[in-house]
């Protein structure tokens, strides 16, 4: 799907949800926003980040690749800076392990510890999700949401079981092979034998899966906060049971950023709760907000780590100092 077309999706269903809810309603929910619990929100978002950076320099450190910490978060929220407003969030993950593999010896390990991250988390997100609606269905008589939840967790690990099968990556090089792009298929069985070696570091996997279950719950509770802020009085099992499916949502590769698609389905599934569908569409935009936040203060980091990088070369002696090229993000 070409970038306009998400971006006039986007537009699109943006204008659809402002036109199908009040905006004067949107405006008054933010006017009435408690200022200090979305502050305490916004402080565990950032604590919420040192958190998913320490997750992966634990798979990092386990082979012996990993740069020094501060490096990694660096990178991870200067990622934030250049993947916020790009077609997808998988966009931003790519530019960090980018980034993050101009300091490692090879730097297929970057992407390759980055996807068992991500799949780690989605897992403890699905899972967290499936327990809660366990007794949540059975107390509203709803056998559906508990299915729902189970068909979305089937169907995750069913793809990343295929992905990783080693006959459909097979299929895969040999068809890349047959196109000429050998590059891209040698690349491919690079990042999937990095994904393997990875997988065996159990120590490593089993520290990185209990600080997973603390990096998303504490993502919902965040999430609950600022709905608290906003007036939303509704039970944290509610947020247990929509933002993962949200989350699975908003990663359609059919707008931009999510942009759209994730308001639209905030207001779809906390309107099931009997939120208001203003309530619901501030909720989101206002989670948006965090995320622009740290995108700005990875752009200020960017710019701080330039400018000190520029200071330290020094200038040959006898020579006009050299303009430094660009750093490409």
């Amino acid at each position: 799907m070409k970038l306009w077309m998400k971006v006039a999706f986007s537009l699109a269903l943006m204008a659809l949800l402002l036109w199908k809810v009040d905006l004067q309603q949107i405006l008054a929910a933010f006017a009435a926003t408690n200022l200090n619990l979305w502050l305490a929100a916004f402080v565990l978002f950032l604590m919420q980040q040192v958190l998913v950076t320490y997750c992966w320099q634990i798979l990092l450190a386990a082979h012996h690749s990993a740069p020094p910490f501060i490096k990694t978060l660096e990178v991870h929220c200067v990622g934030s800076f250049f993947g916020t407003f790009l077609p997808t969030s998988v966009a931003m993950d790519v530019i960090r392990a980018y980034r993050l593999g101009r300091y490692l010896k090879h730097r297929v390990d970057a992407a390759g510890s980055l996807f068992v991250t991500r799949v780690i988390g989605f897992l403890v997100i699905f899972m967290l999700a499936l327990i809660v609606a366990i007794p949540v269905s059975r107390a509203l008589q709803e056998a559906r949401l508990f299915w729902l939840v189970l068909a979305g967790l089937v169907a995750f690990i069913t793809a990343v079981s295929v992905l990783l099968q080693k006959n459909a990556a097979g299929l895969l090089q040999t068809a890349l092979q047959r196109l000429g792009l050998n590059s891209l298929a040698d690349k491919i069985a690079g990042f999937r034998a990095s994904i393997l070696v990875y997988g065996q570091s159990r120590r490593a996997l089993l520290l990185l899966l209990a600080l997973t279950w603390l990096y998303q719950i504490l993502g919902i509770f965040i999430i609950y906060l600022v709905g608290r802020s906003l007036g939303i009085e509704l039970a944290i099992w509610h947020y247990f049971i929509y933002i993962p499916l949200i989350t699975t949502i908003a990663l359609l590769p059919v707008s931009l950023a999510g942009l759209g698609i994730r308001e639209g389905a905030f207001v779809f599934f906390f309107a099931q709760a009997g939120v208001a569908q203003a309530q619901a569409l501030s909720l989101s935009l206002m989670i948006f907000a965090q995320s622009v936040a740290l995108a700005l203060l990875g752009g200020l980091w960017y710019l701080l780590a330039k400018e000190q990088l520029e200071k330290s070369r020094p200038a040959e002696s006898g020579q006009t100092t050299q303009v430094i090229p660009k750093e490409s993000f």
